[in-house]
């Protein structure tokens, strides 16, 4: 599985040959992504949906999203659209599936995030979200796990621990910091070693590929 943080909380993921673009907010630079089957958003704020409609287009790519990203897509002329709601699972192709789970983000109408998964290896990105009494029911079965730690209407690095606590994956890679909010990526790791909670960090770098 390949990695790339575009930064925020937009990834490129390539799994089984199937390449998936996560979350593209406004600012990100969509020269520099190519190669995109489906495009999944997380909710309706502009700083996950933004570039949407724009890499739809350009890379003729498939967007799934919840009813509000579903509408707001086919108002912004995208033809291949799917919509999916928290709880349902569905295969895109080359047997990769990706499921949608709710999440804990009050001022989204129907936040989700999404666990994407070949049969060996599952990853999940959880969107914005602070923690949720849900995260117990994936517990150790999440290989890779983004999650957010900026704490501006989502999870600080103390909640984020918490999140990881629970959910016990093998490799976290913190996420939404950066762009519109500062982040502590040591505070985060400082965190998580005076609670003694062990798992394998990768801090992701702008546009540099990650082998997970």
């Amino acid at each position: 599985m390949k990695i790339i943080w575009y930064g925020h909380a937009c990834f490129w993921i390539e799994i089984n040959g199937v390449k998936i673009l996560i979350d593209p907010y406004e600012d990100v630079n969509d020269d520099a992504i190519d190669g995109i089957d489906y495009i999944l958003v997380t909710h309706e704020h502009i700083d996950h949906y933004g570039k949407t409609p724009l890499l739809a287009r350009l890379r003729d790519a498939t967007v799934i999203g919840p009813k509000p990203v579903y509408l707001m897509a086919i108002s912004d002329g995208i033809t291949k659209v799917m919509e999916i709601e928290g709880g349902q699972e569905i295969e895109l192709k080359n047997g990769v599936k990706v499921k949608a789970v709710f999440v804990e983000h009050p001022s989204s109408q129907y936040p989700v995030g999404y666990i994407i998964s070949n049969g060996q290896k599952t990853l999940f990105h959880p969107g914005d979200t602070y923690y949720s009494p849900v995260f117990k029911n994936f517990r150790g079965a999440i290989d890779i796990l983004f999650v957010p730690i900026s704490g501006r209407s989502t999870a600080n690095p103390r909640e984020a621990a918490n999140i990881i606590e629970v959910i016990r994956p093998k490799i976290v890679v913190p996420m939404h910091y950066g762009v519109y909010s500062e982040g502590d990526v040591e505070e985060f790791i400082k965190e998580l070693r005076e609670r003694r909670i062990w798992v394998l960090i990768k801090v992701p770098e702008v546009g540099k590929p990650l082998e997970v």
